[in-house]
């Protein structure tokens, strides 16, 4: 039987747009709060979920799955949406976790509310470094060029697969599942990844961009990086060495960008020791997980 998420939940911003999320509850304190990355959704931490057994939500960001549209769409504004989703939803004491796009947005978030984020985990995340391929993307003539061909490319099987195989997982085929949700939605994702890529560009380029200053977090940070990742270079890990100096760096050798699918049983190890707890109580690893070699900066 294949595993299912929990159910949606719709959480109300101040501006009347709605986020929404994925949550489980249960007694244990400290939720994880997920992040997902470009074109993907709450549905992608999927498999992490079903290996958790404590309490987690798995955010639909601004844009994308059901949510509503970013507002504006920056890191910080996705960031003070996210900010406002944990306020409403009382959350307190999490472990913040944010793959790509999602990364970018939990260290803002992580900068907004200190006290609230007990540890961060970032899996390749933007806005530590320029992505030149996202700045191409917003230059005028190219824009107008994606605005008119992006969608039908995400509406393409043959298409989405050979991008995942080629950018993301360095020669994995992509699980059908994630080729049936980008394909099934690829006029709404292509909009929501023109926002988005533009907000990653800026990220990059901005004088106040996390790697041209010391980020006001000061709580347990780890940053993941695969030596093969295509899409943010893992050399953008120095600029989280010197605007966050207390995170522990790891780089996995073999790895593209997607931690979650391609090494899954190394990601609850790392997850366990963000929260501080045992494996045994943050949930098994079970059969099919992945594992592999890691390696600290």
């Amino acid at each position: 039987m294949r595993a299912r998420l929990s159910s949606l939940e719709s959480v109300p911003l101040p501006d009347g747009r709605m986020l929404f999320v994925r949550r489980r509850r249960s007694s244990e304190d400290r939720p994880i709060v997920l992040l997902h990355g470009l074109l993907d959704s709450s549905e992608g931490w999927l498999e992490l979920c079903r290996q958790l057994d404590c309490s987690y939500v798995a955010v639909d960001l601004p844009g994308f799955g059901h949510s509503d549209g970013p507002s504006p769409n920056s890191i910080s504004g996705y960031a003070a949406d996210v900010a406002a989703m944990l306020d409403t939803l009382r959350l307190d004491q999490v472990t913040l976790i944010g793959h790509s796009l999602g990364g970018g947005i939990a260290t803002a978030v992580a900068e907004l509310m200190p006290s609230i984020v007990h540890s961060l985990v970032l899996l390749a995340p933007v806005g530590f470094g320029r992505i030149h391929l996202a700045e191409a993307a917003v230059l005028p003539g190219l824009r107008t060029a994606l605005r008119a061909t992006l969608p039908h490319a995400l509406s393409n099987r043959a298409l989405v697969t050979a991008a995942y195989v080629a950018m993301v997982t360095d020669g994995r085929t992509p699980p059908s599942e994630l080729v049936d949700r980008v394909t099934g939605h690829g006029s709404q994702l292509a909009r929501s990844a023109e926002a988005a890529i533009k907000a990653i560009a800026s990220a990059g380029r901005s004088s106040q961009a996390f790697h041209r200053r010391r980020v006001g977090y000061d709580g347990p940070v780890f940053a993941v990086w695969g030596d093969r990742d295509r899409l943010v270079p893992p050399c953008h890990r120095h600029g989280v060495v010197s605007s966050l100096p207390q995170a522990r760096i790891e780089i996995w050798r073999g790895m593209g960008h997607h931690p979650m699918r391609e090494r899954l049983g190394d990601l609850l190890a790392l997850i366990s020791d963000a929260r501080g707890r045992p494996a045994s109580r943050l949930g098994q690893i079970r059969p099919g997980a992945g594992t592999g070699a890691r390696r600290a900066a």
